[in-house]
């Protein structure tokens, strides 16, 4: 038998599909295709869509990452904020506080009258003895006549004049220059106090006057400066009046005269903050004359 005859017998058959007789070869390539085409399919009717919206889930990931980022950035931008709050109370407490109080300066005057007092109790009857002890024998024995006479062998401290300056300008002193506010005071706005200050803050002013040696006039003064923050002193004036002077039959008695007495005179003044109240009420006539500038000008129109 021919080998040609041999390899035809011995040849499985094919199949047969739609008339066509398809060879294991031939068939095992459609099938490929077949398979190929099943997986593209497959493809694209589940893993597409399923690739898709794991991209899309991670596209929201990343902008609710972005958001909480930026939420984070957005907090972080308001504690700061609150922070420079925080401080900035601190400082503007600070800064009122620097200021008179106008409940206390009802008191000013009886403050300042205490603290003259607590000069003079500092005159006891033993430092008195002490400070005559180079006096003669009859000026320590008649010391309280003699201190009548020269009116006062050793100045007090005293208060003498304490009076609130008139804020329609009567006083001799200075003329107010600004508005007087509803509760009395005077609105800086002489440039006095730097011109960031006019129509900030107000004042009282007292036209005082007070006598005693040179010791306690400058102890009271410096006290002054502590029983309110923000109490300027200005128009100081001070003189020294003729003062008695002790004589025996030799002339002076050396070391037992009488004190030098000073006798000052000066305008006190208290710097007060504006209330938010009065802050409000400044700002209500310009924002009524800004309105009215509008109205005029839309009446041409």
């Amino acid at each position: 038998m021919a080998y040609d005859e041999f390899a035809e017998e011995q040849a499985p058959e094919g199949v047969v599909l739609f008339g066509m007789t398809l060879s294991p070869s031939v068939l095992a390539v459609l099938l490929a295709a077949a398979g190929l085409g099943l997986s593209v399919w497959l493809g694209i009717k589940y893993v597409k869509p399923s690739l898709d919206e794991s991209a899309a889930l991670k596209q929201e990931i990343a902008e609710k990452e972005a958001q909480l980022k930026q939420q984070g950035e957005i907090q972080k931008q308001i504690d700061e904020a609150q922070v420079k709050l925080d401080e900035a109370k601190v400082i503007q407490n600070n800064v009122l506080g620097m200021f008179s109080d106008p409940e206390n300066l009802t008191t000013l005057a009886l403050d300042l009258d205490r603290e003259l007092n607590n000069r003079n109790a500092q005159l006891t009857t033993e430092s008195i003895q002490d400070r005559l002890a180079s006096c003669p024998t009859y000026v320590k024995a008649n010391y309280a006549q003699i201190d009548e006479e020269v009116e006062g062998f050793f100045a007090r401290a005293k208060l003498t004049k304490f009076e609130p300056k008139a804020t329609d300008g009567s006083s001799s002193s200075s003329t107010p220059t600004g508005t007087i506010t509803p509760d009395g005071y005077e609105m800086v706005a002489d440039g006095s106090l730097g011109p960031d200050a006019n129509n900030q803050v107000k004042r009282q002013q007292y036209d005082v006057a007070l006598e005693g040696n040179f010791d306690r006039t400058l102890l009271t003064l410096r006290r002054l400066e502590q029983l309110q923050p923000l109490l300027l002193i200005s128009d100081f004036k001070a003189e020294v009046p003729s003062r008695p002077i002790l004589v025996d039959a030799r002339g002076p008695l050396a070391n037992c005269q009488p004190e030098t007495r000073i006798n000052t005179s000066f305008t006190l003044t208290a710097i007060l903050p504006l209330s938010p109240e009065e802050l409000a009420q400044m700002a209500a006539p310009a924002e009524g004359e800004g309105t009215e500038g509008q109205e005029g000008e839309a009446a041409p129109q």
